[in-house]
């Protein structure tokens, strides 16, 4: 089976509210014509930018590696008071309250437990 290849063109369409890239032939309701404001991104914190910064075996080491990084600390524990929507529909959830994240060590404290 040949594949076709679809060439949208480049995300050269800029929202004049918000500066968020599009495609040309793609709607855009990035921030609701200026409506949503959202505030800055903050700094990485001091120890990780040196990661990314590091051109020595630690800073390479944490660049290929970041995807698992990233998967060991998105694996964590979620809790909350979930209650099922009523009537019928694709399998959702309702949170009421306030949402946990628990997240454990790494490796566990004791060597022998590592296995």
């Amino acid at each position: 089976m040949e594949h076709q290849i679809h060439y949208t063109g480049a995300m050269d369409v800029r929202c004049q509210f918000c500066g968020a890239s599009r495609f040309r032939r793609k709607q855009l309701n990035c921030c609701h014509n200026g409506k949503v404001l959202l505030p800055p991104l903050q700094e990485y914190p001091e120890n990780l930018r040196l990661l990314f910064d590091d051109d020595g075996a630690e800073g390479s080491n944490f660049r290929q590696n970041i995807r698992n990084y990233n998967s060991a600390f998105a694996f964590a524990f979620f809790g909350a008071n979930i209650r099922p929507p009523p009537g019928r529909g694709p399998y959702c959830f309702r949170l009421q309250g306030q949402t946990y994240h628990y997240a454990s060590n790494l490796h566990a404290k004791d060597p022998e437990e590592r296995r």
